[in-house]
């Protein structure tokens, strides 16, 4: 127990020198008979507090004192008067309350009915010295006696984040978040379970809790506790892999790309080499790729979707180089995949294009469109005039051009599925200059790639002119309000677009995000909180609604349910998160102050007032 400056009696009982002196002299020779000061008499000690009393009876110190005194006796009953007295005298000692409150404790040990009057003690103890761990360790205990399965979960994570290599409150804590499907506490606990050096069980326990993890979107969760699994079992190279997969599906390449070598380190795959060549063809080491996807699309591959995609990605690596040749003769050889044959036509047509072989590469087409009515690339060629589908004399001009700028949009799709913005748009501008007729999907990928590459003028121009297009076009709509709102620029225009794509798509959670952070800049913070509440029913997992929730939130002054949201979002993986960590970080400090305060002046609200000397408890 922290020590805590004594009073002064002098100053309090308004003493002369004389007296104050007597007082002063007997407080020191008890506290010198107390076991706790080195002696072994307390009950002597007791005769001399009671001598003290007698002379100031509204001294909380000797109240204070003379409870220790009797609990030495093993006197815990009667302890409790004094100890009561001694807070409601100087209501401002954390010293008294915090030892009320745990006699109490002792006493609820012995008789169940006082473990309600012990909480309330302890709880209020805690307050007032909020880092002393046997306070939150008795809070714990009393809890569970009292079935409170809340504040003990509460209890023994605060002491356990105190102590961090106590694992018996971790234990503890674990307990109660899994009686109570605390997800949060669940999770804190397990992962200090597995900090150092844990048992087999907890490290099962956190691999079903990373399945969790995956299962409810919590990626950035995910990833976590796989990395630690993964450096605590260190022969287990599919720890590693879904460490990878998680990277992957959040795209962060590089980093996937080490933790895939790790894998392959230890137990090497088709499955890793698939992943590594998505992995490099997304970092644009299109020829890695290849070299490595060149491996494995000649085996028997296992599972269907390797087999399925392995073929299809190398043709893509083959096609972005520009290999034509090499393309075709790898689609000669390859053998028939109901499932992706639609798609093998589709690199078919554009490899004959890219080697301008139009005739061959007119066939492929009409083939495809005649075989694959629902892909959309020859869903897009059917709509071609009918004479730009026949290379004759008088048509092979129009029929080229056709064909390429057909082609060049494809390429700009595969561009952009690989992030590649500068060469997206370039395709795109290539296939602009063939035709002067514009597609508003087409605009909307062009949008995209100015956005992506900070020309945001260029993309809202662009949006502006597929609006004239398509002016009741609900991701146009969505798209140009919410670039508007970024660019903080006509924000009621943007409102009334992002108004119109909601109104059309009212399930569509990005739009009903965008809808509520259009409200939140227009001051409308009411509607703003009710519109992003539906976009997270709409998307519990989506990081950005979670986070414009809590901006609103923290706008109406709902702290601690803003630092719930932004937690959540903290589950993800999104690129603003080490933004939004910085901000969680400063808004718990935040609550933290607040806290404190409201407790402090609730403590200094609270002053009970002083007992009279001849009040009916006695001291026996």
């Amino acid at each position: 127990m922290p020590d805590v400056r004594p009073l002064i009696l002098a100053v309090l009982l308004g003493a002369g020198p004389a007296s104050a002196e007597d007082v002063r002299a007997l407080m020191l020779q008890a506290r010198a008979l107390q076991l706790r000061g080195g002696g072994s008499d307390p009950a002597g000690a007791v005769a001399l507090y009671r001598r003290v009393l007698a002379k100031v009876p509204g001294s909380a110190e000797a109240n204070l004192r003379l409870s220790e005194a009797l609990q030495e006796l093993q006197d815990a009953d009667a302890a409790v008067i004094p100890a009561r007295r001694a807070v409601a005298l100087a209501p401002q000692s954390a010293e008294a309350q915090a030892h009320l409150a745990l006699l109490q404790h002792q006493r609820a040990q012995k008789e169940a009915a006082l473990a309600p009057e012990a909480a309330k003690e302890l709880r209020l103890a805690t307050r007032r010295l909020p880092q002393d761990p046997e306070l939150w360790a008795r809070l714990g205990e009393v809890s569970e006696q009292l079935k409170d399965n809340e504040g003990a979960l509460k209890a023994w994570l605060r002491l356990g984040r105190m102590r961090p290599g106590f694992l018996p409150a971790w234990e503890r804590a674990l307990i109660h978040a899994r009686a109570l499907q605390n997800y949060e506490g669940k999770r804190e606990a397990l992962l200090a379970l597995n900090a150092r050096n844990p048992e087999e069980r907890h490290l099962r326990q956190l691999e079903e809790l990373a399945r969790e993890q995956i299962k409810a979107g919590y990626l950035a969760h995910a990833e976590e506790s796989f990395l630690l699994l993964a450096n605590r079992v260190h022969d287990e190279p599919g720890l590693w892999e879904n460490v990878s997969l998680i990277r992957l599906q959040t795209a962060r390449w590089t980093e996937a790309l080490e933790s895939l070598a790790r894998a392959e380190a230890m137990k090497p795959s088709p499955t890793l080499t698939f992943h590594t060549a998505r992995a490099l063809m997304n970092l644009g080491r299109f020829e890695e790729a290849e070299r490595r996807l060149r491996i494995i699309v000649t085996q028997e591959l296992e599972p269907q979707w390797i087999a399925d995609g392995a073929p299809m990605l190398y043709s893509e690596a083959l096609l972005l180089q520009g290999k034509g040749k090499a393309l075709l003769a790898f689609l000669k050889e390859r053998r028939p995949r109901p499932r992706t044959d639609g798609e093998a036509q589709v690199f078919r047509t554009q490899a004959f294009i890219s080697l301008n072989d139009w005739k061959s590469g007119l066939g492929a087409l009409k083939e495809g469109i005649a075989r694959f009515p629902k892909i959309p690339f020859f869903q897009q060629a059917a709509k071609l005039p009918p004479k730009y589908l026949e290379y004759s004399f008088f048509s092979r001009k129009e029929a080229r051009a056709a064909l390429e700028q057909l082609h060049l949009e494809g390429m700009a799709a595969f561009w952009q599925e690989f992030q590649r913005w500068d060469k997206c748009l370039e395709a795109l501008e290539r296939a602009r200059s063939l035709s002067p007729v514009r597609r508003v999907d087409m605009l909307i990928m062009e949008s995209q790639a100015y956005d992506q590459l900070d020309r945001h003028g260029e993309s809202l121009a662009v949006l502006r002119e597929a609006q004239v297009l398509e002016p009741d076009n609900p991701l146009v709509q969505n798209n140009l309000g919410y670039l508007l709102l970024e660019q903080d620029r006509d924000l009621e225009e943007a409102a009334a677009l992002i108004e119109a794509s909601a109104k059309a798509t009212p399930d569509n959670a990005n739009v009903v995000d965008s809808l509520g952070w259009a409200q939140f800049k227009l001051g409308r913070i009411a509607e703003a909180e009710a519109t992003l509440r539906k976009a997270v029913e709409l998307n519990a997992y989506s990081p950005e609604v979670r986070k414009h929730l809590g901006d609103v939130l923290v706008k109406q002054g709902k702290l601690s349910e803003a630092a719930e949201q932004w937690e959540r979002a903290m589950a993800f993986v999104f690129p603003e998160r080490a933004a939004l960590e910085k901000r969680l970080g400063e808004l718990r400090i935040r609550i933290a102050k607040e806290q404190a305060a409201k407790a402090e002046a609730s403590a200094t609200n609270a002053v009970a007032p002083t007992p009279k000397p001849d009040d009916d408890e006695d001291d026996q």
